[in-house]
């Protein structure tokens, strides 16, 4: 039968040529692990593009366009962990079966998850370029949003890109905990408890720092009522 428009486009064959065959797999299970990081990649993927574009766009001034793109960036890295939650319904040893299948494979040679972690800090020249223009620290902006809404907007879009970064390399910590443990090492010799260090790791430490000082600039009052623009 001849191949559909879709087939074509998508590449049906190809794509679906890619796993194991069950009679190939280690386990019942090796197919859904194959999947579900194959699925990851795609994801990185995107993320990497929109990335690219978003970097492009602030270069070029296109605040509003940024932030578009971070927005997407940001929306599949809060979905990735609910693609890697399906790998819990694997057991623990039968994931090990997989596990020796990878040789001495790991996830941290993940060229997708690698590249985001080397292209997050990159986006922070071309937004301090945009705040400099405007003669703004970070504090001011927070202070002046509605006479500079665009550039807080994309502030808010990067704080949320770190913390979103954050959020899923905690949450692959804890599906490693369920799956191998902490107190192991990987198959590459790297201890687990690694995975920890980090996700610590900061893209944009001064736009955390910044709410900080917001805080410290405020004060306290008991007389509390809307905090107007500064008007720098």
């Amino acid at each position: 039968m001849a191949k559909t428009d879709y087939e074509k486009y998508i590449n049906t064959d190809e794509l679906l040529a890619l796993q194991v065959t069950e009679d190939e797999a280690s386990c019942d299970e090796e197919m859904t692990f194959q999947v579900i990081h194959q699925i990851s990649e795609l994801h990185f993927k995107l993320i990497i593009q929109y990335i690219h574009q978003a970097d492009t766009y602030m270069r070029e001034g296109g605040v509003e366009r940024a932030v578009e793109k971070l927005n997407r960036v940001n929306m599949h890295l809060e979905h990735l962990p609910a693609v890697f939650d399906m790998v819990k319904v694997i057991s623990p040893r039968d994931y090990h079966t997989i596990r020796l299948a990878l040789g001495r494979g790991s996830g941290q040679d993940s060229p997708g998850f690698n590249e985001i972690l080397r292209l997050g800090p990159t986006l922070w020249e071309p937004f301090e370029a945009l705040i400099k223009k405007e003669n703004l620290s970070l504090l001011e902006l927070h202070e002046n949003k509605s006479s500079y809404f665009a550039l807080f907007q994309l502030m808010q879009t990067l704080t949320r890109f770190d913390e979103c970064f954050q959020s899923f390399r905690h949450q692959h910590i804890q599906l490693v905990r369920r799956m191998i443990g902490l107190n192991t090492k990987s198959l590459k010799g790297v201890p687990a408890q690694m995975l920890e260090r980090g996700a610590k790791f900061e893209f944009y430490p001064h736009l955390w720092q910044a709410i900080s000082d917001l805080t410290d600039a405020t004060g306290t009052s008991y007389d509390p009522k809307p905090l107007a623009d500064k008007n720098k």
